[in-house]
């Protein structure tokens, strides 16, 4: 572009100096020709006339290159100013090559992803019809039947998360009720074993022989230096598996044999005494 500006400009340069050329030839042209026409008179009114003829010639040349020199210099500011201009276009030109260029390179970029998009499209629907009852499902309809399955999963999934926090506070409360009563036995359970402490270490433990449930009362072999005699008030104890079920009144000492009755409705609801739970002073010996 560069080039054809130079060109344009020295265009311009030739113009004006063959005008000015022109200009000078012509001036010396007319001189001739007012010569020409006066005769080349040597009379002094015919050199007057030549003279007076010649300076008019002259003015009128003078004006002639003046508005020659200025037009010449009007063409080369406006060859300039084309010359911009076409540089200007040369510019915007390149600009919007540019611009289709990547125009172009987004176009074949959109057709590559629009292909590639068509083989994820039949690839889908390959896969589409190998579930059973979608083998002849276009890609529409396939959308929609998957659109309703996945707003069925949805909502079932809702429900089911639902039902999962009731069980959730469910098992809570039940995990609370549970620690509850697993803290309520320990307790009940350390407060039995502090109970029984002493009479397990009394030392002197016996069992039931034998069970009257329809007359309440129990007969167990204490031996003759139990120290056990007839009417003694000390109050016995049953134990099964550690835990105190029953209290026993003695009713009669004979040879070491004891018999002692109890208070059925005293007894734990469901639980009834049986042959082999032992029996201990409810006040351990030397208390």
């Amino acid at each position: 572009m560069k080039i054809v500006t130079y060109i344009l400009l020295s265009l311009v340069v030739v113009l004006a100096f063959l005008g000015y050329y022109y200009a000078s030839s012509q001036e010396t042209t007319m001189r001739v020709l007012v010569g020409a026409r006066a005769g080349f008179s040597e009379e002094p009114a015919g050199m007057e006339l030549i003279n007076k003829n010649l300076v008019t010639e002259a003015a009128t040349v003078a004006k002639t290159r003046s508005d020659t020199l200025k037009a010449n210099a009007s063409r080369q500011a406006e060859a300039v100013n084309a010359a911009e201009k076409m540089e200007d276009a040369h510019r915007v030109a390149e600009t919007h090559k540019a611009d289709m260029e990547r125009v172009q390179a987004k176009i074949e970029e959109a057709s590559q992803h629009q292909e590639e998009l068509a083989k994820k499209k039949d690839e889908l629907l390959a896969q589409l019809h190998g579930i059973p009852g979608m083998e002849d499902t276009d890609m529409e309809t396939a959308v929609d039947t998957l659109h309703s399955i996945v707003t069925e999963d949805a909502e079932s999934i809702a429900k089911l998360k639902e039902q999962s926090q009731k069980l959730t506070g469910q098992r809570k409360e039940l995990n609370k009720e549970v620690s509850d009563a697993t803290v309520d036995y320990n307790t009940k359970k350390e407060q039995n074993n502090r109970f029984l402490e002493p009479y397990r270490n009394n030392g002197t433990q016996y069992t039931i022989a034998a069970v009257n449930p329809q007359w309440h009362f129990v007969v167990f072999n204490a031996g003759e230096d139990s120290g056990f005699y007839p009417g003694d008030k000390t109050q016995l104890l049953v134990q099964r598996n550690g835990v105190a079920i029953a209290t026993l009144h003695i009713v009669s000492v004979s040879a070491g044999q004891v018999v002692a009755e109890y208070d059925e409705e005293k007894l734990p609801r469901g639980v009834m005494l049986e042959v082999g739970d032992l029996v201990l002073r409810k006040v351990p010996l030397g208390s």
